[in-house]
This record gives structure tokens, C-alpha cells and sequence, in this order.
């Protein structure tokens, strides 16, 4: 096709707003000059949070020594760049404004004796209950002293990857036949309304990872997240009354044909929540791995959806409603979802995907971030590429375009992709400059994985926020 059948676009850089409602471009620039936005008391200038630790008595003392490594500036081996800023440091003087306390008295050692007892259970699941009983009793114990933390960290044992039942050589997991150990952690900690962070061995040894300065950035950032059950930056503008949900699906485990559908809900206020739906069986030959949704289904879903958005607003609807969806909808899907906000004003269903596309400008630099390139209802949008506010592209092959395509829109689609762009800097578990999917999209895998636990599934209502599943 010839390029002047496609009309071009071009979405600036959204901005992000940290303390005292600053503006940055950049995560870590931002953290760095302003300091995060705090939950409660947005004009706050310092925060210290508690954090209950679980371990060995090796590994609790090599997560302090991480953690102590955090409190000073640590530069990236290579040259600073705008990508590749250097740490800080977690100190009352520091600029990020917050730090991490560790108290012994909430500390759970994993004992000799106890790591003992566990070879004298049978090597499998019973052993591996054996050992999420014991952090379940340390957890509980931590949970229950009189000023529990804010969070809590479990640093893994190397040990136990050589007593345990395990999946995977290079890093293995700690597995339970079907259900794996992190997720499971997270199902315990979610009965406790307490949020947790794992940290791996190999994190602890500093052992083909990734460089410490993105270490402790994306620690610091993930955990202040999680103490303070609220995001550390958002964005400068989201349209009010509008709820923004991303549909997926996950497989139940232990179930052949089982699926579930999940939604992923945020605000124009920056919340962010996760819904599970129903579960249906799907038997498809031309589409196997492509769950889609019955009628019936699509209209349940978003139902929940809505009634979770009235409890928070005070039983008012939302005005307008933008649904992102990996796979297209089908035609019972659409009618079904249709059907359900037949009483809001706007609607947009997008699908995202990634395209094999490639565009290539007659210069010698990439195609910038936010390059809108569209025909008829096809638009592909740039969510990688070369950023202006950086001054280069931090990639190493040509950037692809996401693929979006609108099933039912209301809003002009350059808004629409405003948005994704903007959902791009949502990722509390990434301080990069962006990712290349919107959140509404990305954490759908991280969070499936979590409710396609066997003892998920027996659980009625898992709980909504975000910041327990991480």
C-alpha cells in the first residue's frame, strides 16, 4: 500500500504526577526531584514504612545487607543515561523521601531445626505443604504483634531449593504439583490483608541479574507501592467518570477446559483493581488458546464490573466506559458487553495486540513514541520507539506498532490511543521509562497466574487490589 492512503498522528509524551502534584516525564526523574506521591497526605515529606522479614537466618541477614546496600547512591556500571539513572539511596536525606525499617522483632527465622524436620517428611507435596505451613504460622505471628508492618518480605533460603520439589534448571520454582510457592504465598498473605514481596537467592547473591541500580529501583518502587497500598506516581489527566477495564482469560489449573475471565478496573483517581468472573468451559478446535466469552457471559462480567465501580463512587455509573481486550470480540462477546452499559453515555471496546508490522521514516532515526499510523479502522500506534524526552531509542531492533482496532466507539480513536499510551507508565513492578503494553493488558499474566491457583479457585471472593497480587 502506498504510505499517503494512511493518515499519520503524532501523541506527545504523557506526564506523570508525583508529590505536591509535580510533573515528570520519566518515573525516576520524577522520584528524584519530587518524591512520590503518598497515600493519605499527598504534601508528606518523609515516610519510613516497617517491613516484617522471613528466612533463614543466612538469607534474612543477606536481605538486610541488600536493603543496607539501597540506603546510598548506586550508579549503573555503564554511563548514565536518561534510561539508566542512577539509584539514589533510601535515607531520611535522601530525595526519594522514604525509607524501609527492619525491626528483629518482626523476623521469622526458618530454623535448622526446622529445615530438619522438613527431610523427615516425605519429598513432594507433603514436604512442600510441610515448609508453606511454617511461613503461613510466621506470617500469621508477624501479622499479629502489636505494631505489625506495613509489608512483608520472604527471603527465599538457597537451601530449600535442594529440599523442596522444584520446576526449571536454570531458576527453579518451588512447586506443589500443580500450584506454585509465589503464588501461593500471595493467596496467604491476600487472608491477611497483608501484602508480601519474595526475593530469590540469586537476587540475594547478586548472581546473573539484572544490575543493582535496577534492582533498587524496582524494589523501592514495588515495595512503596505495597506499604502504602497506593500507586507512586499517576497520571496528569484520565477522563473523569471513567472506568478503564481490561478483559482476559486464564486457565483454572487441574481443569482441562476451564476457564475464567478476568478484569483488570482503573480509575481516573489512578486506583486499580482486579475482578475474577465466572468460570466456563471452552471447547474450541479453530480456536483452542483463544477463550472468548458467551453472551451471557460478557453481559456477567461487566456487571460485576460496574457494581464494583458503584460501591466505590457512591452508587453512580460511570459516563463513560473504554474496555481493552487482547483477542477481537466476538460477535456474542460485543452484544453482551453491548448490552450491559446500555445505560452509559460512551463506550470504546479496543482490541490491542502486537503486528508484524514494521514503518520505516526517511530519516536515519527511528519512528518516534506516539506515532499514530491509520486506515479505515486499522491503527497501528508506537508505544515503543524513539523518545523525544530521551533523546534516543533505548532498543536494539526496529520498533513494532501495537495493532488497534475499535469494535464499538464513541470517542475519537487518537484519544483512545492517548490512553493506552498512557497506561504504558502504569507498571509499579518496572521504574522503566514505559513498557510497550498498556497495564490493562500487561498484568493480566501475573495476575492469572495467582487466581488459576486449585486453592484460589475455592476461595469465593479474592480481594480486588492490585498491590496483593504483585
Amino acid at each position: 500500500m502506498k504510505m499517503n492512503k494512511f493518515k499519520i498522528d503524532y501523541i506527545v509524551e504523557p506526564e506523570l504526577l508525583f508529590n505536591k502534584n509535580k510533573k515528570s516525564y520519566n518515573p525516576c526523574i520524577g522520584l528524584i526531584k519530587y518524591g512520590p506521591r503518598f497515600s493519605g497526605n499527598k504534601e508528606t515529606e518523609y515516610k519510613e514504612f516497617k517491613i516484617g522479614l522471613i528466612g533463614s537466618e543466612k538469607s534474612i541477614s543477606q536481605a538486610k545487607d541488600l536493603f543496607e546496600s539501597f540506603q546510598f547512591k548506586i550508579s549503573p556500571k555503564k554511563s548514565v543515561r536518561p534510561w539508566r539513572i542512577p539509584f539514589p539511596g533510601l535515607r531520611k536525606d535522601s530525595p526519594l523521601r522514604f525509607s524501609f525499617i527492619f525491626n528483629p522483632e518482626l523476623e521469622g527465622e526458618i530454623t535448622t531445626d526446622e529445615m530438619i524436620m522438613l527431610k523427615d517428611k516425605k519429598k513432594g507435596r507433603e514436604r512442600n505443604e510441610e515448609f508453606l505451613g511454617m511461613i503461613k504460622d510466621k506470617m500469621e505471628k508477624i501479622y499479629q504483634s502489636e505494631s505489625p508492618p506495613d509489608m512483608i518480605l520472604i527471603s527465599i533460603p538457597e537451601e530449600l531449593f535442594n529440599i523442596l520439589e522444584t520446576s526449571g534448571k536454570d531458576k527453579p520454582n518451588i512447586k506443589f504439583e500443580d500450584d506454585d510457592f509465589h503464588n501461593r504465598i500471595k493467596i496467604l498473605a491476600m487472608k491477611l490483608k497483608m501484602p508480601t514481596q519474595l526475593i530469590r537467592p540469586e537476587t540475594l547473591q547478586q548472581d546473573k541479574t539484572q544490575e543493582l541500580f535496577l534492582i533498587a529501583w524496582n524494589l523501592a518502587v514495588g515495595i512503596l507501592y505495597k506499604c502504602q497500598r497506593g500507586h507512586p506516581w499517576k497520571l496528569t489527566y484520565l477522563e473523569e467518570e471513567t472506568c478503564y477495564v481490561g478483559i482476559s482469560f486464564f486457565k483454572e489449573k487441574g481443569k482441562k477446559t476451564r476457564r475464567a475471565s478476568l478484569a483488570q478496573i482503573f480509575l481516573d483517581t489512578g486506583e486499580s483493581f482486579v475482578l475474577r468472573g465466572d468460570s466456563f468451559n471452552w471447547v474450541n478446535r479453530e480456536s483452542p488458546n483463544s477463550p472468548h466469552l458467551s453472551k451471557d457471559g460478557a453481559k456477567a462480567i461487566i456487571e460485576l464490573i460496574l457494581k464494583h465501580y458503584k460501591n466505590i463512587r457512591k452508587g453512580k455509573n460511570p459516563s463513560r466506559i473504554v474496555i481493552h481486550k487482547s483477542s477481537n470480540f466476538w460477535d456474542d462477546e460485543l452484544n453482551g458487553f453491548l448490552e450491559a452499559t446500555k445505560d452509559i453515555k460512551k463506550k470504546d471496546l479496543i482490541t490491542i495486540s502486537d503486528s508484524d508490522v514494521k514503518f520505516f521514516g526517511s530519516d536515519k532515526y527511528f519512528i518516534l513514541r506516539g506515532t499514530l499510523i491509520s486506515k479505515d479502522n486499522t491503527n497501528f500506534l508506537y508505544t515503543t520507539g524513539f523518545v523525544p524526552t530521551l533523546g534516543t531509542y533505548p532498543g536494539i531492533t526496529a520498533p513494532r506498532p501495537l495493532l488497534i482496532r475499535s469494535y464499538h466507539l464513541d470517542s475519537d480513536i487518537k484519544k483512545v490511543c492517548e490512553e493506552i499510551l498512557s497506561f504504558t507508565k502504569l507498571d509499579w513492578n518496572n521504574t522503566f521509562v514505559y513498557g510497550k503494553f498498556p497495564v490493562t493488558i500487561s498484568v493480566s499474566r501475573k495476575v492469572g497466574s495467582i487466581m488459576a491457583e486449585t486453592v484460589a479457585q475455592n476461595i469465593e471472593e479474592l480481594d480486588p487490589h492490585y498491590f496483593y497480587y504483585m
